[in-house]
C-alpha cells in the first residue's frame, strides 16, 4: 500500500471518529441540559401546586389569580396528586410510578425520577403541622422533539461528512505528496550518464525543499566520485603503460638482433629501472586503495616515534645508500604516540624519498618537536622545490609539479601520505619556493605517558 493511500485512510478514519464522536458528545450534552431545564420547570409547578392546593387562603385573590393563570398552563401530558402523609400505604397513589421511585418519594423530601419519557418531581411540604406530598409529572414534548430533531441532523451530517472526508483526504494527500512523485520520477531517470542533472528545490525552508537539497548534495558526491575515479583510473593506467610500453619496446628492440653483451646489460637495466617504477606504482596503488578502504580495521598501539623515526633512516639507508639525511631530536623526550606503525613508515618514507630525490640527494634536516598536545616532525630540503600553482593540488593522486616532470615518480606518495596521516588525526603542511627548497609538516597528536 502506497504511504499516500496509508495516510489518506489513516487521516479519514481519525476525523471520522473525531466527527462521531464530537456528534455524539454534542447530543448527550443537549439531552441533559434539556432534562435538567424541564426538571426546574416541575420544580416549579410543584410549588405553584403546593400554594393552589394547599395555601389558597393565605393568598390576596389577586395573588391566587396570578397563580390560578399560571397553574392552568399545564405541561404537556402533566398530572398533579397530593398525598397526605399519615397513612404509608403504596394504595393512596392516584397515578402510577415505578416501585422505586414511590418508596424514594416516601423516603425524601425532595426527590426527581424518570419514567420513559415522563420525567416526575415530587416535593413534602408542611401545612398546619401536616406533610404532604406533592408529586408533578409531565413529558418535555417540545425537548425530546428537539432532541430527535438535533439527533436526525447529526446522524445526516455523520453520512454525509464521513465520505466526504474520505474524498478529501485521498485528494489532499496525493495533491501533498505530488512533489515527492514527481522527485521519485525525476530521481529514477539519473544514471550513471547523467549525474549532472538535479532535482528542483521549490522551497528549500521545508521538509520537501530539504530532502531536495540532501539528495542534490548525495549526487554532487557520487559525481564527484566517479569523476575522481575516472581521473584515477586514467592516470594509473597512464602511469602502468608507459613503464610496460617501454619494457616491451626495449625488449623488441633488443630481440630485434644480436648484441654484444654490453648492449644487453643495457638493455636489461632499462628494463630493470621500468620494472621498478612499475612496482613502486603498484605498491602504492595498492597501498592507498588499502588505506582508502579499510580505515576501520587499523589497529593503533603506543609508538615511539623517535625511535620508530631512527628505524626509518636506517630503513631508507638502504634503499638510497647516497641520503644525507640529518635527524634532530631530543633524546630524552617523551615522542610516544598512538598509531599504525607500518603505515607511518611507508608515510615518513614517502617524504624521505622526495626530499631526497628532488634535492638530488643533498643535505635534508628532519627535526623532530613536541608542543602542547602534539608531535611535529620537519623535513627540510634544499631541492627545486613546488610553483606557487602546483603546491595546491600536490596532494591529489597522480598529479605532478610543472617542474618534476623529469623526476621519475608516479604522483601517489604525497596523497598516500597525507591519507595515512588524517587518518592518525593529524596534518601534513607544506611551504616551499622554487629553486630554494621545501618543508614538510607533519602534525600528529601526542599521547603523554
Amino acid at each position: 500500500m502506497k504511504i499516500s493511500t496509508r495516510l489518506a485512510i489513516t487521516i479519514s478514519i481519525i476525523t471520522s471518529v473525531i466527527l462521531v464522536v464530537f456528534g455524539i458528545t454534542v447530543l448527550l450534552f443537549s439531552s441533559n441540559h434539556q432534562k435538567h431545564e424541564f426538571q426546574e420547570r416541575l420544580k416549579e409547578r410543584v410549588v405553584i401546586t403546593e400554594k393552589i392546593l394547599l395555601e389558597k387562603e393565605s393568598f390576596q385573590p389577586d395573588e391566587l389569580k396570578k397563580m390560578s393563570n399560571q397553574f392552568l398552563q399545564k405541561l404537556p401530558q402533566e398530572t398533579e396528586e397530593v398525598l397526605a402523609l399519615d397513612k404509608k400505604d403504596d394504595e393512596e397513589f392516584i397515578f402510577n410510578y415505578p416501585t422505586e421511585a414511590k418508596t424514594m418519594m416516601l423516603r425524601n423530601n425532595v426527590y426527581s425520577f424518570y419514567d420513559g419519557e415522563i420525567q416526575g418531581e415530587s416535593r413534602v411540604f408542611t401545612v398546619k403541622g401536616k406533610k404532604y406530598l406533592i408529586i408533578v409529572t409531565a413529558v418535555d414534548k417540545a425537548g425530546l422533539e428537539n432532541l430527535s430533531y438535533l439527533k436526525n441532523i447529526i446522524i445526516l451530517l455523520v453520512g454525509i461528512g464521513i465520505p466526504l472526508i474520505f474524498l478529501s483526504s485521498f485528494f489532499m494527500t496525493r495533491r501533498a505528496l505530488l512533489p515527492i512523485t514527481k522527485k521519485i520520477n525525476k530521481a529514477n531517470t539519473i544514471s550513471a550518464t547523467t549525474l549532472d542533472q538535479r532535482l528542483n528545490v521549490h522551497n528549500p525552508n521545508d521538509e520537501l525543499g530539504q530532502m531536495a537539497i540532501a539528495f542534490n548534495n548525495l549526487l554532487d558526491r557520487l559525481q564527484d566520485s566517479f569523476e575522481a575515479q575516472k581521473a584515477f583510473i586514467r592516470n594509473a593506467s597512464h602511469e602502468i603503460r608507459n613503464p610496460l610500453t617501454t619494457i616491451m619496446g626495449e625488449a623488441e628492440v633488443t630481440n630485434a638482433k644480436e648484441r654484444t653483451a654490453a648492449e644487453y646489460g643495457k638493455s636489461l637495466d632499462t628494463i630493470l629501472s621500468e620494472a621498478e617504477t612499475l612496482n613502486a606504482t603498484v605498491n602504492n596503488l595498492l597501498q592507498l586503495s588499502k588505506v582508502s578502504g579499510n580505515e576501520l580495521g587499523i589497529k593503533y598501539e603506543t609508538i615511539d616515534f623517535g625511535k620508530l623515526l631512527h628505524q626509518i633512516k636506517g630503513s631508507y639507508d638502504f634503499m638510497n645508500p647516497d641520503n644525507q639525511i640529518e635527524i634532530e631530536l631530543m633524546e630524552k623526550e617523551d615522542f610516544s604516540i598512538l598509531g599504525n606503525e607500518n603505515l607511518l613508515k611507508t608515510a615518513l618514507i614517502n617524504l624521505l624519498d622526495n626530499a631526497c630525490k628532488f634535492s638530488s640527494n643533498q643535505k635534508v634536516m628532519v627535526k623532530l618537536t613536541k608542543e602542547k598536545n602534539w608531535l611535529t616532525v620537519s623535513i627540510k630540503d634544499l631541492g627545486i622545490g613546488i610553483e606557487p600553482n602546483d603546491i595546491n593540488h600536490v596532494l591529489t593522486p597522480f598529479y605532478r609539479g610543472s617542474n618534476a616532470i623529469e623526476v621519475k615518480g608516479s604522483g601517489i606518495g604525497l596523497s598516500l601520505t597525507d591519507k595515512i596521516i588524517a587518518l592518525h588525526q593529524g596534518e601534513l603542511k607544506l611551504e616551499s619556493q622554487v629553486c630554494q627548497g621545501t618543508i614538510a609538516r607533519v602534525l600528529l597528536p601526542h599521547t603523554f605517558s
